[in-house]
């Protein structure tokens, strides 16, 4: 008897161990289930706020940007309205009814209006009507673009010709400047003793 009686209990033994490890597989197969459904629930609010601050990011570079566009607008304006007086005040001074006279007092008001309509319109607004003019003439657009393209080269290299460039510093053997008399070099200057 000892051995059906050992025999039952191991059968009942493995039985239980049996239902424990079933139980068991359970327990952990719905603790991975809420683990991985958490996981998921997290990754989706991570990725929501992720873009949330993306997009508020991207408002306030957009508004900052806006903002400073506005004022290099204002600031043009009021350097534009600044020409437009200076010009004004020059055709005032001038003698007589000349065609000069006629030409500076009609720069001086369209000055002025530009800088009411670059005032009264920002950016925002001058860009949409260069938007509606090259879809309507696109022809003088481009010819207009070009030939302010070609000014602002020219402008810009006769802006840097003007400014006094480094000298390089002449090398060993060579003596003055080539095409320039030795005397314009280096002028004589009285030495002073000790110096």
């Amino acid at each position: 008897m000892s051995d059906a009686v050992q025999s039952g209990r191991v059968r009942q033994t493995g039985q239980t161990a049996k239902e424990q490890a079933s139980a068991t597989a359970d327990q952990a197969q719905q603790a991975a289930g809420e683990v991985t459904a958490t996981a998921v629930e997290q990754a989706r609010t991570v990725a929501e706020e992720a873009r949330e601050q993306a997009g508020t990011v991207v408002r306030d570079l957009r508004g900052r940007v806006t903002e400073e566009t506005e004022e290099q607008a204002r600031r043009a304006a009021g350097t534009l309205r600044q020409w437009a007086d200076d010009l004004g005040g020059m055709a005032q001074k001038a003698s007589g009814d000349s065609p000069a006279r006629s030409l500076v007092t009609k720069a001086a008001l369209k000055g002025h209006r530009a800088a009411d309509y670059l005032e009264n319109n920002g950016v925002g607004g001058l860009m949409e009507d260069l938007q509606g003019f090259a879809r309507r003439r696109p022809g003088v657009f481009l010819s207009a673009a070009t030939l302010a393209g070609v000014v602002v080269g020219r402008l810009a290299k006769a802006g840097t010709t003007g400014q006094p460039s480094q000298q390089q510093p002449v090398p060993d053997g060579e003596e003055g400047m080539v095409g320039v008399p030795e005397e314009a070099v280096r002028p004589d200057v009285p030495s002073y003793p000790g110096v």
